[in-house]
């Protein structure tokens, strides 16, 4: 069943566990600091936690942790993690194939990959592509997924997914905008009726063993 998690908290905490590896766990656009560092989160609830990030600056001092692209990746464990944690990475890589093959040799026989991604279709884009040629985009995505096309993306590479979900906005992102507070505020009121507008998606994929 499709699921709205109001937070990555929230899918985190009801989805993780046992031994992960969190790929791109360096961003994640909030301060190390912050209790809602997705990666603090995975340490607080995962019996043994490994990182991979490309701007990893070494600070952590463990040797579970290392520099590296998500593309290209190598651990000393192989077929090892029962979760990796993939949070608003995907978007921002060359090759997302050579990614998905890093975290099917990495993964364990029965382990599961957990992607967000932004939602192409989410609301605040839909209105801005009312009013302009395109919407506001980072600089540093190469692509934009929603649920089709990221299922045919890991059928292509070996996967199959195994469920669907949906991030809502946080409502803390938009205080500063009197017009993304709006959109969030519809946003709510559409949730209520479908989920398709939401924010980011979710995919829990296995590796096809078919």
């Amino acid at each position: 069943m499709t699921k709205i998690y109001k937070n990555k908290r929230e899918l985190i905490e009801n989805i993780i566990k046992g031994k992960v590896l969190d790929v791109g766990f360096w961003g994640q656009a909030v301060a190390m600091q912050s209790p809602d560092w997705p990666h603090r989160i995975i340490q607080k609830i995962a019996d043994e936690v490994w990182g991979v990030d490309s701007n990893y600056a070494g600070s952590f001092g463990d040797k579970r942790y290392f520099k590296a692209g998500a593309e290209n990746f190598h651990l000393p464990v192989t077929h090892y993690f029962d979760f990796i944690f993939a949070g608003d990475i995907i978007e921002h890589l060359s090759n997302p194939g050579l990614f998905l093959d890093k975290c099917a040799e990495h993964l364990s026989k029965q382990g599961k990959l957990v992607i967000t991604t932004p939602n192409c279709f989410n609301l605040f884009s839909v209105a801005e592509k009312l009013i302009r040629s395109e919407p506001s985009v980072n600089p540093d995505h190469t692509m934009y997924f929603n649920h089709t096309t990221i299922k045919k993306l890991l059928e292509k590479n070996g996967w199959k997914v195994a469920s669907a979900h949906y991030i809502r906005t946080p409502k803390e992102k938009l205080t500063l905008s009197k017009k993304r507070f709006f959109l969030y505020l519809l946003d709510t009121t559409v949730s209520l009726f479908t989920p398709k507008f939401s924010e980011s998606i979710v995919v829990i994929a296995e590796k096809n063993r078919a």
